[in-house]
């Protein structure tokens, strides 16, 4: 019976039009009579002055009114009863900010009231924290790239660290009271908006102009159930229509570079050189227009807006090239005195002379010519950086160029007083140059934008009591990045490449999204309802990971540091030998690690994989589908009381690969990771060998993780109004977070096991009279890397035993992250156009995302009694801190600890076992002194 209940529930909501987070707004209030006795069956009109549609009501027998479902603007609003004058007041309503006007009639007639301040201010109605904004605050803000969702820095709550902060680096930036920054939701005209893949905050896919957006709302905290799809705060924006009158502008905002100071890094580098002072350039040109009006008076209109922005800006980079001495050939190098020395090429030569009789250099011993040759390539160097003996810093201001245009044409019908649609479409054309590698080589990647959208809707007035809307949209986000990488190449450590080893990625994002909605005023309460569909696409095509290449890494080289003192008696200083080994390696040319990458392709129906050639660029294909439906009812019990009820259901399908290009480990990875500890605990070890395969629909297995199907959010919310110019508001809501877009790309390009497979030889095998060297930087040494992968491979695929591999996992249990927000808040109407407002706000969150280190040692428990890993590590951490302020910190003294003594018996012990004063680890490769 409880399956037949729940069937027939979704059959009954899928028949009936329900309510999605839209672009729109509501007003509501009370009518009076002069005695304050509430008037019933009085006729309220609202006339909206851009293109005189009229929206008509009536007040119910509690002298109420409401109209939930309007198009943000300004209205004229009237009110007629038999036996009083007509009343009427003016009122700007701004989107998703409910507004609370009352009218109290009279015998006389009355003029028009402005009450548009109040309107904007109060919030009467829910619990929402937020702000909302009209174009002409937009024109009136200073907002730097005219980005609209960037004013979302402005609220109270948001954690926002610049514009010189990258979203990449820093994931802070755009943190709303608590809730994560990738989870912010923007929609235009009440449709997605979000970039799916990235989830940056202040960015919408399709970019709004200032002349473009009619208002602008960000909702921070508790928005009610028909606000979702994720935790973070709710941007509404809606885009400008045309009116019964001509309107239209056109503008011009250049920046030139006489107004911008040089850089400091720069400007120094000038100096040091006898250059002139000269600022890298920053000039921003940006222009266009917008023109809108009636094409049928009071019934069809237009508006259209074009906006294109030409920077010519430079990035101030530096880079880290070799010396003149050291592309001479000349090696220095620091003493434990800090003293330099420089070996001449007769004594570098004599240093490397074994790799004569090991045959390990056909050039002869010494500096590499082939080497020189490469450096020769290098600019000199202009400033400190590196080693500041065999390398130094070379900066320069770069170019990165960037052209963007924008373009929005929007149609608005009104078909009779019934129905009103609109149609918009978006496009833009962006191309930004990357700064240089080098000065004069040109951009080290161009990425080109060309994202795209279509929307369109219909709002249906049925009766004066309920309303339907419907809307569909389409954002295809697509952008690629033209990178410079096309073979093989050779990486010279510790020192910039000459020439930029971008990749290429061609990205593009499809996103259907239907609403429908049905609004329902029924006495004191109005129930709404909605659902909200998207389908999502990401395609993604990169050759990041398809090509071999080859490192001078030093640490790939099995025998100690070759010692200068032998030819001019100073040995190399401690503080200084990393950067002697690297410079070393690099001057003589040692080419000892070579990683190779072997990517394939699943083969129909998942059972076996075909190699793909070397360079080939890897294509993914991810779609998934996401649903949520709430149910809401606003009681007002009393006039200036209101209680809101509601519960949104978030259905997130996991996202697939629809050619079964994606890999999953072949056990239960929740239950693998808890039973490694467990055993642990016991003193035991578990680590069986696991094995992947294909998975996901496209081959009829299971996807990463399981669909939730149970993420049901209840909202409150109680608004109370004691008087006309103050709102007391609480409430409390639980806020599923949207995610999957992010994980399945991450986890496609690190953990494809079995499809793309990086094989490196062993470390050690070479040493510095036998290991390849340099002779060209796409010259691949011939390093035996272990048997090739077979050029068709079958599933199950097993990691080999004994592999050293640095991966990525993903558990197989994963739960949808949600939050519980608790608000109360105090908003008072202050003379001279002020308002006050003191919120209390507070977040908990659940089961939050989190990447960890799950090949850290366990807390492993010494079965002979000699206690567990973490404790053990603890002693000697705290005799460590107790040395610290020691001459020779190396001659503390260590009991010994009977956890070491037990588990790790193959260490070598220096003084008596009762004086222990270092635990010397030895697990190859490494050696740990304790």
């Amino acid at each position: 019976m409880r399956s037949i209940r729940l069937a027939l529930f979704l059959c009954l909501i899928s028949a009936v039009p329900l309510l999605a987070q839209t672009s729109t707004t509501s007003v509501r209030g009370t009518i009076a009579d002069p005695s304050g006795a509430l008037v019933a069956g009085a006729q309220i009109s609202l006339t909206n002055t851009a293109d005189n549609s009229v929206t008509n009501g009536t007040s119910d027998k509690s002298g109420l009114f409401a109209f939930p479902q309007l198009a943000p603007g300004t209205y004229l609003i009237t009110v007629t009863a038999p036996g009083f004058a007509p009343s009427t007041k003016q009122a700007q309503l701004l989107v998703n900010q409910p507004a609370t006007i009352n009218f109290q009639l009279g015998v006389q007639s009355t003029q028009t009231v402005n009450v548009s301040a109040e309107a904007q201010t109060l919030n009467k109605t829910d619990a929402s924290i937020g702000t909302a904004l009209d174009n002409q605050v937009l024109q009136a803000l200073p907002a730097e790239g005219r980005n609209v969702p960037d004013l979302l820095s402005l609220q109270p709550g948001v954690l926002y660290l610049g514009r010189g902060v990258s979203k990449d680096s820093d994931s802070r930036t755009g943190a709303v009271a608590g809730a994560r920054s990738d989870q912010g939701n923007v929609t235009l005209d009440g449709l997605d908006d979000n970039d799916q893949t990235q989830g940056y905050a202040f960015t919408g896919v399709l970019r709004s102009t200032i002349d473009s957006t009619e208002e602008f709302r960000v909702a921070t905290v508790n928005s009610d159930a028909q606000g979702g799809r994720s935790s973070g705060a709710q941007v509404s924006l809606v885009t400008k229509s045309g009116t019964n009158n001509f309107h239209g502008d056109a503008f011009e905002y250049y920046r030139p570079s006489f107004t911008v100071a040089n850089n400091w890094f720069n400007k120094q580098a000038q100096l040091a050189n006898g250059l002139p002072n000269v600022p890298g350039k920053l000039i921003r040109n940006t222009f266009g227009g917008a023109v809108g009006g009636p094409i049928l008076k009071d019934k069809l209109f237009f508006f259209f807006n074009y906006e294109g922005q030409r920077s010519a800006e430079n990035t101030q980079e530096t880079r880290t090239v070799p010396t003149d001495n050291y592309r001479a050939g000349l090696l220095s190098y620091l003493d434990d005195n800090n003293a330099t020395h420089t070996l001449t090429q007769s004594q570098f030569a004599q240093i490397d002379s074994p790799c004569v009789a090991a045959g390990g250099c056909p050039n002869g011993p010494g500096p590499n010519p082939n080497v020189l040759q490469y450096f020769s390539l290098y600019p000199h160097a202009n400033t400190g950086g590196g080693d500041n003996l065999n390398t130094a810093g070379f900066t320069f201001s770069s170019p990165s160029p960037s052209t963007l245009n924008t373009s929005i044409l929007k149609f608005d019908y009104n078909l009779h007083d019934k129905h009103h649609l609109f149609v918009r479409g978006n496009l833009q054309k962006d191309v930004t140059a990357q700064s240089e590698q080098f000065p004069g080589q040109g951009p080290s990647s161009t990425r080109v934008d060309n994202t795209k959208g279509l929307a369109g809707g219909d709002t249906w007035l049925l009766t004066t009591s309920l309303i339907n809307d419907l809307r569909y949209g389409y954002i295809r986000q697509g952008y690629a990045d033209a990178g410079t990488l096309t073979q093989d190449y050779v990486h010279f450590r510790a020192i910039s490449n000459i020439n930029p080893q971008t990749s290429t990625t061609t990205v593009n994002v499809p996103v259907h999204n239907i609403i429908d909605n049905i609004t329902w005023t029924h006495g004191n309460h109005t129930f709404q309802g909605g659902v909200n569909w998207r389908l999502v696409g990401n395609n993604r095509s990169t050759n990041a990971n398809s090509f071999n290449s080859a490192s001078t890494n030093p640490d790939w080289i099995g025998s100690s540091i070759p010692d200068p003192s032998a030819v001019n008696g100073y040995p190399v200083g401690g503080g200084f030998s990393t950067q002697y080994l690297f410079a070393y390696a690099n001057l003589i040319g040692t080419v000892p690690e070579l990683d190779n990458v072997y990517n394939y392709k699943v083969n129909a129906g998942g059972a076996t994989a075909s190699q793909l050639a070397d360079g080939t660029s890897i294509l993914r294909q991810y779609r998934a589908n996401e649903f949520e439906w709430f149910l809401q009812d606003s009681w007002r019990p009393l006039p200036n009381l209101t209680l809101t009820f509601g519960l949104r259901h978030t259905i997130l399908q996991t996202p697939y690969e629809t050619n079964g290009q994606q890999m999953s480990p072949q056990v239960d990875t929740d239950a693998w990771f808890k039973q490694r500890e467990i055993a642990a605990q016991q003193g035991q070890v578990y680590e069986p060998l696991i094995s992947y395969a294909p998975s996901g629909p496209a081959v009829g297995r299971p996807g990463y993780w399981p669909k939730q199907k149970l993420n049901l959010a209840p909202r409150f919310s109680l608004a109370y109004s004691p008087d006309s110019k103050t709102s007391i508001r609480a409430g409390f809501g639980m806020y599923y977070d949207h995610f999957g877009q992010g994980i399945v790309n991450s986890f496609s390009d690190t953990g494809s096991f079995g499809v793309s497979t990086g094989l490196t030889n062993p470390a050690g095998v070479y040493d510095w009279s036998t290991s390849p060297r340099f002779t060209g930087i796409n010259n691949l040494p011939n390093i035996d890397v272990g048997p090739a992968p077979p050029a068709t491979t079958t599933f199950p695929y097993t990691v080999p035993d004994g592999s050293f591999l640095i991966t990525w996992g993903l558990s197989n249990k994963i739960k949808t992250p949600y939050s519980e927000s608790i608000d109360a808040s105090v908003q008072r109407l202050l003379p001279g156009g002020f308002t006050l407002e003191t919120a209390y706000v507070g977040r908990l969150g659940r089961h939050l995302m989190q990447q960890l280190d799950l090949a850290s040692p366990t807390d492993f428990v010494d079965p002979q009694g000699g206690g567990d890993w973490y404790n053990a590590i603890r002693q000697l951490s705290v005799i460590s801190d107790q040395s610290q302020g020691m001459t020779h910190p190396e001659d503390a003294t260590v009991a010994p600890i009977p956890y070491f003594e037990h588990m790790f018996p193959q260490m070598a012990f220096n003084g008596n076992s009762a004086t222990q004063n270092i635990y010397t680890l030895e697990v190859a490769p490494n050696r740990y002194n304790y």
